[in-house]
């Protein structure tokens, strides 16, 4: 990935989590993998960038779509 496309995806996904957090969700991170995957702590789940590069992609960054994809990742087999 070029730094054009990193600033970008970057820019995006602090946008996301700003979204996230004036929705009242608690949000923080992001941390990062060995593998370099950076994770975000969502409530009480653990969410990928690409995960939450999803969530805006699709518009589901109001509080109740939010809360729809936690339980999708908590019925997820570890």
């Amino acid at each position: 990935m070029g730094i054009l496309a990193y600033r970008k995806q970057r820019k995006i996904l602090n946008s996301a989590v700003q979204t996230m957090r004036t929705h009242g969700i608690a949000v923080s991170g992001p941390y990062r993998r060995q593998d370099g995957t950076l994770l975000f702590s969502v409530a009480d789940c653990v969410v990928t960038e690409e995960e939450l590069l999803r969530l805006r992609r699709d518009e589901r960054l109001e509080a109740n779509k939010v809360h729809e994809l936690l339980a999708e990742i908590k019925e997820r087999p570890v």
